[in-house]
């Protein structure tokens, strides 16, 4: 995905749709969610699903935030692998924003799923410890090549199978959850202009996922 999404789901209908036990987070509808923010994550714990939140960005020493790995990285890098045997979360996600050039202009799109109003996207992540010992937890999301066209990364969707297979912490072996990413049907998804003002971070409302123009369809992608 790229650097900016959303999660609009009421509270219930996202404990129903992804099997949460418990929330441990104050929950609000997010219409323009950027790096370097706390975001809701869930996590198997204690033997149940939890909704916790994490830092969008993981934090290496040698460089900046990384919002978004891609999947044919994960087995290149020791401190991913690491991360994808023992740390994993699922990222819900209602919409993700990408911007293409038109003549002289950068147009906002919101894409959305075409079935699903809240879909899951896997991450893995980090935990970062200050001078006093407490945990700070950092995710990043798994994509896998870009998005209709421009420099934009496209995340991978979890089906239900892949969700749980993902989330169960007995699976570690790296192979395994690898070829199951690669193995997630394509998601079908459509796109919508939006309002410019996305680019922000300073801004968010729930006029950010109204298309931009009524006589505007959907395009299909």
């Amino acid at each position: 995905m790229c650097n900016r999404y959303t999660l609009t789901a009421e509270l219930s209908d996202l404990t129903d749709e992804f099997a949460i036990d418990r929330v441990q987070i104050p929950y609000n509808r997010r219409y323009n969610i950027a790096p370097t923010q706390l975001v809701p994550v869930i996590e198997k714990m204690g033997g149940g699903r939890c909704l916790n939140q994490q830092r969008w960005g993981l934090m290496p020493y040698w460089g900046k935030s990384s919002i978004n790995t891609s999947l044919e990285t994960l087995n290149e890098r020791p401190y991913l692998g690491a991360m994808l045997k023992k740390k994993r979360c699922v990222v819900p996600c209602s919409g993700f924003y990408i911007w293409k050039q038109e003549g002289k202009t950068r147009q906002a799109w919101r894409v959305i799923h075409r079935e699903k109003r809240t879909f899951a996207m896997p991450g893995i992540y980090d935990i970062w410890l200050d001078s006093e010992k407490n945990e700070f937890p950092m995710c990043t999301v798994i994509t896998a090549g870009m998005a209709f066209g421009t420099d934009h990364a496209m995340p991978i969707v979890l089906d239900r199978n892949g969700m749980d297979i993902w989330l169960n912490p007995v699976e570690t072996s790296a192979d395994a959850l690898i070829a199951m990413l690669h193995s997630q049907p394509k998601a079908d998804f459509d796109m919508y202009p939006v309002s410019p003002l996305v680019a922000s971070t300073a801004h968010e409302s729930p006029d950010f996922i109204a298309e931009l123009r009524s006589d505007f369809p959907l395009v299909r992608v």
